[in-house]
């Protein structure tokens, strides 16, 4: 895209290879230019000027994005130039400088893989670029264009709001002498003068008096209910539930496990219409889990949904849900997806969320075997 950088927050900068991914990366522009404002999204170094240092230019352009997303096809780290040598073994190649500016500098860096394509090995990149494979990647298919394109939607609109508001705290916002005055105003409503005492009346005491009886009460019920019930004899102790079977014609370990971020995945289950019996082609498999907050700080989730691959390792993820959901500690969310199995063949299917610092679930977290007919 020639002209100018964009100068307001919230700019993205798309890496790619014309010869591998031009058609996604103008794809994926356009979405993004009728989002976010073609102003804000950058995908060219074509403004660079005749007798200008390319690699400050490069250097420049990312530098001044908050979000550069890398497109990796499947030819990404074998390209070779006209004499054979790998490109990304050429210290001025185009796309090496952008993604080592960004890695480099205070930029967001999201890999898209296109179509299939798998994140690249350590080994396979020079050394300036090995932290690439440390960044969680995005998959990214044409005929899934809709559906991938909102999931980078709802990554973008978290990283870029969390921008926004750091570059808001970091500023000193300016106060009129108005606000100045009505500050101390407000912070005193409802507050009693030093050394006035308050006073309560004898029908404030009487409710509070009734009040603290009810909640003995109450307690003493539900010692007695859970001394009554005791624990069962399937019950996993770490987890305080018991493991759920799964049921049908799908085998599905629901034994609970936590993931490192300190969400506990409990009651996973699959069912078709078919159950008992296998699914076959056509039909729907309908994926649904819990996930429980057990750390000691809120979780925020960008979303949930289920993994799903048909035999040609085609992607079927299903149904976002729990979109922006916030789990204080110990709360508990339910999920679900639905995939249809268009094809014959093994599917694997796994339950899986999004936090807003792009943390994902672990890969393939307690995947199954769907075998459609």
């Amino acid at each position: 895209m020639a002209g100018s950088l964009p100068t307001a927050s919230g700019r993205i900068f798309i890496s790619y290879r014309r010869e591998e991914t031009a058609y996604p990366a103008g794809w994926l522009y356009d979405r993004l230019a009728d989002r976010y404002g073609g102003g804000q999204v950058f995908k060219d170094v074509d403004s660079i000027q005749l007798g200008d240092d390319f690699v400050e230019a490069i250097t420049r352009a990312v530098g001044s994005c908050d979000v550069v997303l890398v497109l990796i096809g499947d030819k990404w780290t074998t390209i070779s130039d006209e004499h054979g040598r790998r490109r990304l073994d050429d210290p001025d190649d185009f796309v090496r400088l952008e993604v080592q500016a960004a890695l480099t500098r205070n930029v967001r860096v999201i890999p898209i893989l296109v179509d299939g394509a798998r994140m690249p090995r350590a080994d396979e990149l020079p050394e300036s670029l090995a932290k690439l494979v440390r960044r969680q990647a995005l998959e990214f298919s044409p005929a899934r264009f809709e559906f991938d394109t909102s999931r980078l939607f709802k990554v973008l609109d978290g990283t870029l709001a969390e921008l926004r508001r750091t570059q808001e705290d970091s500023g000193v916002q300016p106060t009129t002498a108005e606000e100045a005055q009505a500050a101390p105003a407000a912070a005193g409503e409802g507050r009693k003068a030093p050394g006035q005492r308050g006073r309560f009346s004898p029908r404030t005491l009487l409710v509070g008096g009734i009040g603290a009886v009810a909640v003995l009460i109450l307690l003493a019920v539900l010692v007695v209910a859970n001394l009554q019930r005791g624990p069962s004899p399937t019950a996993d102790p770490a987890d305080g539930q018991a493991p759920v079977q799964a049921t049908g014609g799908i085998d599905v370990d629901g034994t609970p496990v936590t993931s490192e971020d300190g969400l506990r995945l409990t009651g996973l289950q699959a069912t078709s219409r078919r159950d008992p019996d296998p699914p076959r082609v056509g039909d729907t498999v309908t994926v649904s889990y819990a996930l429980t907050n057990i750390t000691e700080q809120p979780l925020r989730l960008e979303y949930t949904f289920v993994g799903a691959r048909d035999e040609a390792g085609e992607h079927h993820d299903a149904e976002d849900m729990n979109e922006g959901r916030v789990l204080a500690p110990g709360d508990t969310v339910n999920a679900q997806g639905r995939v249809l199995l268009n094809s014959p063949g093994t599917w694997e299917m796994w339950p899986c969320y999004v936090l807003t610092d792009e943390r994902f679930c672990p890969d393939k977290w307690q995947v199954f075997f769907v075998l459609a007919e």
